[in-house]
């Protein structure tokens, strides 16, 4: 059973036009050879790295979903990490596919929520109520003791 993925792989920085698009190729080969089918291809182009990756301050950025079978992953792992010209990659299962959710108007919550389950619970700080002096209650407390 294929599933969804998507890959984020960084190319080395250092191929020009033509070489990008045969690391891409390279890339979509290796997942039609596992049994996979690429769906999109989206390359984000050259961008600065957060942080030096053996000895690179840049990379091209590919995003790719494709379907492949659970089990073929770890393989295509595999021969990424071993590929020239991918130095990074991220492979990610997307979410099954859901229906659409039902946009409800505003009038129909406020009609469907029960009466007073908006408002909140009174704490007791509002309301007036008769308070004891510390004297009065240490005082009467005594007074029943005897």
């Amino acid at each position: 059973m294929l599933r969804d993925y998507e890959i984020l792989y960084i190319v080395r920085p250092e191929l020009d036009e033509s070489q990008l698009g045969e690391a891409v190729q390279g890339v979509n080969k290796l997942i039609e050879g596992l049994g996979g089918n690429p769906t999109r291809t989206d390359v984000w182009g050259r961008r600065r790295l957060a942080y030096e990756v053996k000895h690179l301050r840049e990379g091209q950025y590919v995003l790719q979903l494709f379907e492949i079978e659970p089990g073929a992953v770890p393989e295509m792992e595999a021969a990424l990490h071993i590929s020239e010209s991918v130095f990074r990659h991220l492979i990610v299962r997307r979410p099954d596919r859901v229906a659409p959710v039902e946009t409800v108007a505003a009038t129909d919550v406020e009609a469907a929520t029960p009466e007073g389950a908006g408002e909140p619970e009174p704490t007791g700080a509002d309301e007036e109520s008769p308070t004891e002096e510390p004297e009065t209650a240490a005082a009467a407390s005594s007074s029943e003791e005897e």
